[in-house]
C-alpha cells in the first residue's frame, strides 16, 4: 500500500477549490459565527450532515495527529515509527482539505498572506479535544519509551480510527448531496480501512 498516493489525491482536493474561485467570481463567504452555514466550494451551502462529519472528522483527526506527533520520538518499532510519521502528514493535509471545502475563498489566497492558512482565522472554531483525549495524551505523554508506549499508542491508534470509520459511514449513508464531500468521504474511509489492517496485523507482532 502507498499512503503517499492518498496524500497526493487529498493535495488534489486542497487546490481544487482555489483554482474554481480564481477562475469566476468570488461569492462572498457566510461565516459560522454569523449563525449562517458556510458555503462550499461551488457556492452552496453546507448542509448540517456536512458540518457535522466535517467537525466530527477533524476533531478525531487532532487526537491521531497528537498523539501521532508524540509518538515519532517514543515509539521502539519500526513499523509504528513509521505509521505515526504519515499520520501526522496525512491528518494534517486532511485538515487542510476540510478547510478548504468550508473557506475556499482563504485557499484561494494563502501563499501571500500565511496567517490565511491557519484554520482559526477563517472563522472556524478551533478543534479542541474532549477530557477522555486529553487523559490519553497526558498519559502518553508521561509514559516513557519502550514496550508500553508502543502498546499504548497502537490501542490509541486502532479506537481513534475505528471511531473515524464510523464518522464516514455515517455520512456516507446520509445521502450527502455535496459531490466534493461525499468524495473526500469515500477516500478517507476507503485508506481508514487499509490503516486499519495494518495497525491490526502490527498488533499480533507487539503481543
Amino acid at each position: 500500500m502507498d499512503r503517499r498516493a492518498l496524500l497526493g489525491g487529498l493535495a488534489a482536493l486542497v487546490v481544487s477549490p482555489a483554482l474554481a474561485q480564481t477562475s469566476g467570481s468570488s461569492p462572498a463567504m457566510p461565516s459560522c459565527s454569523s449563525g449562517t452555514m458556510p458555503m462550499n466550494q461551488t457556492g452552496g451551502q453546507m448542509s448540517q450532515a456536512d458540518m457535522q462529519h466535517m467537525q466530527q472528522t477533524l476533531q478525531l483527526g487532532l487526537v491521531a495527529l497528537e498523539s501521532s506527533r508524540i509518538a515519532m520520538n517514543k515509539v521502539r518499532s519500526e513499523d509504528l515509527k513509521r505509521f505515526a510519521n504519515f499520520e501526522v502528514q496525512e491528518q494534517t493535509t486532511l485538515s487542510e482539505v476540510l478547510h478548504s471545502m468550508m473557506e475556499p475563498a482563504a485557499t484561494a489566497a494563502t501563499g501571500s498572506t500565511g496567517s490565511q492558512s491557519n484554520p482559526s482565522s477563517m472563522n472556524m472554531p478551533p478543534m479542541q479535544m474532549d477530557a477522555s483525549a486529553h487523559d490519553m495524551m497526558q498519559k502518553m505523554q508521561n509514559q516513557q519509551a519502550g514496550a508500553e508506549f508502543d502498546t499504548m499508542y497502537l490501542r490509541a491508534q486502532l479506537q481513534g480510527h475505528r471511531d473515524l470509520l464510523q464518522v464516514q459511514e455515517r455520512y456516507l449513508q446520509s445521502n450527502p448531496q455535496n459531490r466534493e464531500h461525499t468524495n473526500v468521504a469515500k477516500m478517507a474511509r476507503g485508506h481508514i480501512r487499509e490503516q486499519l489492517a495494518m495497525l491490526e496485523e502490527m498488533q499480533k507482532t507487539l503481543r
